[in-house]
């Protein structure tokens, strides 16, 4: 299997830009007023769509070459499911703990509201979940539960079977307004969907001898125009305004064409991953999990600490340490928290599924 170095940049990119969009809302609540970030950082929330292209995108380079094996689903699923729930717990229970201390302290955008049984086990449900920010990961799960089925047959068959799912989601789409469904139901049907089959679809390409047509230069060319352009246009016409067909298909297409791009560009040895970027991706899930508990905390001092009114020397200072407390927060929890849990599960797949 081929290690995208891309892929970790990515994933650090799309973790600073949801931290970024989170902490707009800490500066509106907290600064007394006067505003630092620009309103254009709301694209910040795309870092979510981009995590959704990405894991559709891995899911079928780690795959390749596995399908119709004996155990293979037992081990997909083990080594998914494994990367998600232990980490997620922690934070489970240490933001559970600070609802029970002060129950006003979470969820203050969404009524201070969460159920517990259907949040620890990341389980649909119409209240929001008690860690706010695991609402994509419920959707992560129902793409492993598709996938692992898809593992069960031949994967000449996969292409075809991705492009069936698509069009199921997108008549779904077409006849019936998911958001009137219930909870279970608009998680298999939402649009959100698409972005992981387009990132999968990437990925096959990727591994084809018709992308080898894809020039180095175009690739370039087709990086340079989605941030001056694509982006941009995206941020003008306020197109994640809602989480629709339109939004996933616009925001899924240009974000498929980025990994297209820059898988082709690494592949030619055209530039140089960074590895500021490839070291915040390793930290990225404990950053999403742990960074709104960050940022609401220090948002709570820095209205303690009475910030000047305009004035935005103060701004400036807290948005950078709040940035630097999470990403070095992320560093620590990922060293002691996540990095530990990982190699327990490693080991434990090599021992049930691999050694067989």
């Amino acid at each position: 299997m081929h290690k995208w170095l891309f892929i970790q940049a990515l994933r650090g990119v799309a973790i600073l830009a949801v931290v970024v969009f989170h902490l707009m809302s800490i500066e509106i609540k907290y600064s007394g007023g006067d505003l630092l970030l620009p309103d254009f950082l709301r694209l910040g929330q795309s870092g979510v769509d981009l995590f959704f292209v990405i894991s559709g995108f891995v899911m079928v380079t780690v795959t390749r070459g596995r399908f119709a094996r004996n155990r293979e689903i037992g081990r997909f699923l083990w080594g998914r499911l494994s990367r998600i729930y232990p980490t997620y717990w922690f934070y489970f229970f240490l933001t559970a703990a600070v609802f029970l201390i002060r129950p006003n302290w979470v969820n203050s955008s969404q009524g201070h509201q969460a159920e517990l049984f259907s949040s620890f086990f990341l389980l649909p449900n119409r209240q929001p979940p008690l860690v706010m920010v695991v609402w994509s990961l419920i959707h992560e799960l129902w793409f492993y539960a598709v996938f692992a089925v898809l593992l069960k047959f031949n994967e000449k068959r996969l292409l075809s079977s991705l492009l069936v799912w698509g069009m199921i989601v997108a008549t779904a789409n077409a006849f019936a307004t998911i958001a009137n469904l219930s909870a279970g139901v608009r998680i298999v049907l939402h649009p959100y969907t698409f972005e992981f089959i387009i990132g999968a679809l990437v990925a096959i390409f990727v591994a084809s001898e018709c992308s080898r047509k894809v020039s180095s230069r175009m690739s370039l060319m087709v990086v340079i125009v989605l941030f001056l352009v694509g982006l941009p246009l995206v941020y003008v016409f306020d197109i994640l305004k809602e989480a629709g067909i339109m939004r996933v298909s616009i925001i899924g297409t240009l974000y498929g064409l980025l990994m297209l791009s820059l898988a082709t560009l690494e592949r030619e040895k055209k530039f140089i991953v960074p590895r500021f970027l490839q070291s915040i991706g390793d930290i990225s899930y404990t950053v999403y999990l742990s960074h709104v508990l960050i940022l609401s905390a220090l948002g709570r001092l820095w209205a303690m600490a009475n910030p000047a009114r305009n004035s935005l020397v103060d701004n400036m200072i807290v948005c950078l340490l709040m940035v630097a407390s999470v990403v070095s927060y992320g560093w620590i929890g990922y060293r002691l928290v996540e990095l530990p849990i990982l190699g327990v599960a490693h080991r434990l797949r090599i021992r049930w599924f691999e050694n067989c």
